[in-house]
Formats: C-alpha cells, structure tokens, sequence
C-alpha cells in the first residue's frame, strides 16, 4: 500500500529541486492540518517561485493531470502571474502545463 501524502511531497521535493537548480527562490504554500479544507494557496498551488522580477505559482501532481479549467481561469485573471501545472510521470518524467503556452 502506498503512502500517498509521502508519495506527493516526494514530488514536491523533485520540483523544488529542479527549479531550485535553475536559481529560482521556492516557499511551499499548503497549508497542512487535519481540519483545514483549503489546503493549497488559493486552493490551487502548491509552491510559489520567485526569481527576478518573475513569479510563478506552481501545482504539483502525480501520474495524472488535473482539471485545467481553474488553473486556466485563475491565470485569466491574474496575468502578472505564471501559472503551471506540473505531473510527474512515473518512469517518464516531468510533464509542464504552462497558461497560454503549448505543452
């Protein structure tokens, strides 16, 4: 049996890693508590990246993409943000969902 809060901040932690490579400033936002039920950064993010006079606001996923629809929605409108959806394929790796860019 899998341990899947283990299993999400272990892809957390490879993204933070990789953008940490690329010299990006990175700070988790969830919130982590039982009784909390918004538990990401505007209920969508997970991780917020800051590097010169850029941000992102990232949501991490395992093995599946989630509904675009909200990240798109949210990126509509708050364009000084870059909105991106990473998943990570197991034994593929990263696949990136950027708003108003193509895969």
């Amino acid at each position: 049996m899998v341990n899947t809060y283990l299993k999400g901040w272990r892809t957390v932690r490879k993204g933070r890693d990789k953008l940490e490579e690329d010299n990006w400033l990175t700070a988790d936002v969830e919130n982590k508590g039982r009784f909390i039920k918004k538990k990401d950064l505007f209920g969508l993010f997970d991780v917020i990246a800051v590097k010169t006079g850029k941000t992102k606001l990232i949501q991490f996923k395992t093995n599946r993409m989630p509904n675009i629809k909200p990240y798109l929605e949210f990126a509509k409108k708050y364009p000084q943000f870059d909105v991106e959806v990473w998943c990570w394929v197991d034994f593929k790796g990263w696949r990136i969902w950027k708003a108003f860019k193509k895969w």
